[in-house]
């Protein structure tokens, strides 16, 4: 069986390492990435010491399948876990950087004091936020935003000084449009469950609490972080993962134009005019693209995938001599309301948050520029983005200091959005894929945006190939 993968980002090469994993020699497979490079968003650049991340810096440990997989590449003497001690967020307010109060998990205050203490949010904010105690919880199980959710249950203080860029941050969404049921349905779930967001993480707390104390581990393990990257970048995973597949089915700098069905077998036309014949074909690309690849064979999942919107974002990383900063970049960086009419929307210290990402006496900070709410930001060409990031750091940090080090990623169109209705859109498209023998889908756009999501996607599609495969054995 010979199964085509379009996309060499993180989730194609999952699936082509898992079906090499499981496949026992069973299955050809053939990466297609149109860029110079392996990898999609994960990209690392190693400049005069300093460790630069274009895209995510970082992969959540609540979800095992990325410490998994760097475990089983031999990556695990690599990984490294944030500097938790200095785990300190910002948020601007009237043009100034202040503490979020210690405690919130994410947009629920879990510590009393800290935040009654905070000036971030105002006196009536704070008891708006407290009203969460008796407002009655929702009783059907529909989809809302992010924006709805937040504003019925602990008001618009908190959605603008704390949700929106906190949550948002994470998807360069928009909150009005962020799907709560896609991204964060632990908070429906308490809300169910306690009939209050307040009631629900102070029960969790305590829960914790008393099932550590009743079953004391007789040798603990050290917790790993919540966070972890590798010391020379996230771009080893996706280095080491190239290493593992076979390089003779590996194409980079071609493009697919088009994709046809002839009987059982699919032919990938290729920009160069050459043809690809396959038995399957996994579209690990951007659902937009997907959309017009897979014109020829079924003009409704075209339009199904089309649904699903992209935007567009920048980062800009600066290095910078220690001595020439003021500021002590104390804490991970800051996060910066829509309220603001900042031209960026946060800023991660990477130097503090992570151990080797600048030589030293030197930092390295990032901006992040774009998103749902100033696309056009992230459009403007390196020079103007550059400018950009360091304006915004003069005005709200006082860095006047020249950089050492600057560095430029544009990510056009690259940000898949979880609008409000999401898992029902992708489980349609579930279903409708599920009837095209020999057609899969995988990547960011459907089940998670996050590293260990796309690893997981590609593990799940491996296996739905291989259990098409006769002569595979489990």
């Amino acid at each position: 069986m010979k199964v085509a993968i379009i996309g060499g980002g993180i989730a194609g090469l999952s699936t082509a390492y898992y079906l090499q994993k499981f496949g026992k020699g069973s299955v050809d497979y053939l990466v297609i990435e149109k860029a110079p490079r392996f990898g999609g968003k994960i990209a690392t650049a190693r400049e005069n010491g300093f460790i630069i991340e274009g895209g995510p810096d970082s992969f959540i440990t609540q979800k095992s399948s990325a410490i998994q997989l760097c475990r089983e590449l031999g990556l695990e003497n690599e990984l490294i876990g944030t500097n938790d001690a200095a785990r300190k967020v910002y948020v601007v307010s009237h043009g100034q950087l202040k503490p979020m109060p210690d405690g919130v998990m994410l947009i629920i205050p879990s510590r009393i004091m800290p935040f009654l203490k905070s000036n971030l949010i105002s006196w009536p904010g704070k008891l708006r936020m407290g009203f969460d105690l008796f407002i009655p919880g929702r009783k059907d199980d529909g989809d809302e935003s992010l924006a709805h959710f937040v504003r019925r249950r602990l008001g618009n203080e908190a959605l603008d000084r704390i949700a929106e860029p906190m949550i948002a941050g994470i998807y360069v969404a928009d909150a009005e449009n962020l799907s709560l049921k896609s991204t964060f349905p632990r908070f429906l779930d308490m809300e169910k469950k306690y009939g209050s967001l307040l009631r629900g993480v102070l029960a969790q707390k305590r829960a914790a609490a008393a099932a550590k104390k009743a079953v004391p581990s007789p040798n603990p393990k050290p917790a790993l972080s919540a966070f972890m990257s590798l010391r020379d970048g996230l771009e080893r995973i996706t280095e080491s993962l190239v290493a593992q597949l076979d390089p003779t089915a590996l194409i980079t700098g071609q493009s697919v134009a088009a994709v046809e069905k002839t009987g059982e077998q699919y032919n990938l036309l290729m920009e160069d005019g050459s043809r690809i014949t396959a038995d399957a074909v996994v579209f690990a690309s951007p659902a937009y693209a997907t959309s017009q690849l897979i014109k020829r064979i079924d003009p409704t999942l075209t339009e199904k995938l089309s649904s699903i919107r992209y935007v567009s974002t920048a980062t800009v990383s600066l290095g910078y001599k220690r001595s020439e900063l003021e500021h002590k970049l104390q804490g991970f960086g800051f996060v910066v309301p829509r309220s603001e009419n900042r031209r960026i929307i946060a800023s991660g210290w990477s130097s503090t948050k992570f151990d080797h990402r600048a030589p030293e006496e030197h930092v390295l900070i990032r901006a992040f520029i774009g998103g749902a709410q100033a696309e056009e930001l992230a459009e403007q060409d390196e020079a103007a983005l550059a400018q950009t990031a360091r304006d915004e750091f003069e005005a709200l940090m006082g860095i006047r200091a020249k950089p050492v080090l600057t560095k430029v990623f544009r990510w056009q169109k690259a940000n898949p959005q979880y609008d409000v209705g999401h898992q029902e859109r992708v489980a349609e498209i579930d279903r409708h894929v599920a009837g095209l023998k020999g057609i899969y889908l995988a990547g960011a756009a459907y089940h998670g945006v996050g590293i260990p999501d796309c690893i997981e996607d590609g593990q799940r599609v491996a296996q739905g190939i291989l259990k098409k495969v006769p002569e595979f054995v489990a």
